[in-house]
């Protein structure tokens, strides 16, 4: 894996800025088995193009395809596809006709260092530790909310907690580009790493990624989760098992360091989503890291116990919606709707323990399932229904047909579009949208083995680093167009040009343009509404969901076509 500093130092140097139509390509680099495609403008379509080695020798020819809209970009494009090449190398590719070339470098080592940045970009966000030199090169930087003093407040007050009551909730990670803490964001990231962890658990087991537990005989990635699994338990109120909806100051502090950030810590109400959110996240880590007992003692089944004390909290108050209170203005994270959260929490406790009760309640009945986000959340349950086959084998077959359900509309939606790409709607995070699309195909090849499900997951991945119509690789450090001013407080004020590598902006969006000024916002439609700018909160911003998904899939995908060699 290159190192932090070498991929900077990359970045930094890059003088050559390529043409608009080369842009529109996977800008980092293919794996051998990854679906290749260069996007071209309309006036490129059905020329021949070729590729040639380092040596100059011709080692594929084609035709590109016919040129095609894209509603959601406005664009018109047409493309060359070289999928059939596979051998690793570095090559070019020239249109018939035109000067312009385009490099292609194919490494069967791209993913796995890519999907190690996600991962590690977790290490950069840890709270209540100091980021340390050895780990993170140039961005260490000093302890930042040690949250040994975080103050109870007015709406998560109880008898035995009352308002201003102090309590200590260190570590986890930063959630976006703020410095709060919130349950229902934390949960939905932490499930995916274990999740990465449960579904290809020989291959994340020999991922390092020079983090202070590397080498302890657990995945780092493994590792890295349970960071945030720690801080998570400190949210649950002992004395109930309700677990407290957040944990931020009672405003965004200004674009300053951590340790820089003067204002009080604050957890703030308990609420039925966050307790069965964390129910199931506490749920599903006691299966990943009870074979894992020598490294983590007791840690598995403190997890499960913590898990049961808040299903039954969430059973006494069953509707607890989160409002967000009048002195508080961070981040909501607010949910009106959570059947789907009661279905994941019960799916999680009835795969750990198999009681009846749990088995009970997982209905699939009124249940839409749909791409995952934080809101969205019942597909999770299908995802880990799908990896365990013995406890209940008619949930497993319905799981399937619902998954396949999903997959099979963005598959459609993936072979139609101009861009060959799932993604049909923008909204906020609309590449984590993606990715969790991507997630969805490496589930659906899993079930049933048709490749076709892993040509559309590749193709997110191809997306994200640039074969978009923005030309944008949108996960900083990879590529030749990146962003360089993500909206996250610690990229703003270290003093440092380039940002922390491994971040995935959120993407265009016509979302919340009012943060920039609309007017500052490039184009009305949705897939080119992006700034890179950092008041762009609303397409600019980093957050660990994000990150999460993107992780799972380029991992995910690294670790079938390695064991498909």
């Amino acid at each position: 894996m290159r190192t932090i500093n070498h991929i900077i130092i990359v970045l930094m140097a890059l003088v050559i800025i390529p043409s608009a139509w080369a842009q529109q390509q996977n800008q980092f680099g293919y794996m051998p088995k990854s679906v290749k495609r260069v996007f071209l403008t309309p006036d490129h379509a059905g020329q021949s193009f070729q590729l040639q080695n380092n040596k100059g020798d011709e080692v594929l020819s084609g035709t590109t395809t016919v040129a095609k809209d894209w509603p959601h970009s406005g664009t018109t494009v047409c493309y060359a596809e070289f999928s059939e090449l596979t051998a690793p190398g570095e090559y070019e590719l020239i249109l018939e006709g035109s000067k312009e070339t385009v490099s292609v470098s194919i490494n069967a080592d791209n993913y796995s260092e890519l999907g190690n940045a996600l991962v590690k970009s977790y290490y950069m966000a840890r709270v209540s530790e100091p980021v340390k030199e050895q780990y993170a090169g140039i961005y260490a930087r000093p302890l930042g909310h040690a949250d040994d003093k975080v103050i109870i407040h007015a709406s998560a007050a109880s008898k035995e907690r009352p308002e201003g009551t102090i309590i200590s909730s260190p570590g986890g990670w930063y959630d976006a580009g703020d410095y709060g803490k919130y349950i229902v964001n934390s949960a939905i990231s932490t499930y995916t790493l274990l999740h990465l962890c449960e579904s290809f658990p020989k291959y994340t087991q020999a991922i390092n990624l020079n983090i202070p537990e590397s080498g302890n005989g657990a995945s780092d990635v493994l590792n890295e989760a349970i960071i945030n699994l720690k801080w998570m338990l400190t949210m649950q109120d002992p004395n109930d098992g309700g677990v407290y909806h957040k944990l931020s100051s009672k405003r965004f502090c200004g674009m300053v360091m951590p340790h820089k950030d003067p204002l009080e810590r604050y957890v703030v109400m308990k609420s039925t989503a966050a307790t069965l959110d964390f129910a199931a996240t506490m749920a599903k880590s006691y299966r990943v890291i009870k074979p894992f007992e020598s490294v983590y003692p007791g840690l598995a089944d403190k997890c499960l116990s913590a898990a049961e004390s808040a299903w039954q909290w969430s059973l006494k108050n069953p509707a607890v919606l989160y409002k967000q209170p009048g002195d508080i203005q961070t981040g909501q994270y607010d949910d009106k709707k959570i059947d789907d959260e009661w279905f994941w929490a019960a799916t999680e406790l009835f795969l750990s323990t198999g009681q009846k009760e749990y088995r009970q309640a997982v209905s699939f009945e009124e249940q839409r399932f749909s791409v995952p986000q934080w809101a969205r959340v019942n597909t999770l349950g299908l995802y880990s229904l799908l990896n365990d086959t013995e406890k209940a084998k008619e949930l497993t077959k319905k799981s399937g047909k619902a998954l396949l359900k999903i997959a099979d509309k963005l598959y459609r939606d993936y072979e139609t579009s101009a861009y060959r790409i799932s993604i049909t709607k923008f909204p906020w995070g609309s590449n984590s949208e993606l990715a969790n699309e991507g997630m969805v195909f490496i589930h659906a090849y899993q079930l049933t083995g048709n490749e076709k499900y892993l040509h559309a997951a590749d193709a997110c991945i191809g997306y994200m680093l640039g074969a978009n119509p923005l030309g944008y690789s949108f996960v900083t450090g990879f590529g030749t167009k990146t962003p360089m001013h993500v909206h996250d407080r610690r990229c703003k004020a270290d003093g440092i040009e380039a940002p922390i590598p491994g971040l995935l902006a959120g993407g265009p969006s016509l979302q919340a343009q009012q943060d920039c000024g609309k007017d500052n916002y490039p184009s009305s439609y949705p897939a080119m509404s992006y700034l890179d700018e950092t008041c762009s909160y609303s397409t600019n911003e980093i957050a660990i969901n994000w990150n999460a998904s993107a992780s799972f899939l380029v991992l995910g995908l690294d670790a079938i076509y390695r064991s498909e060699k």
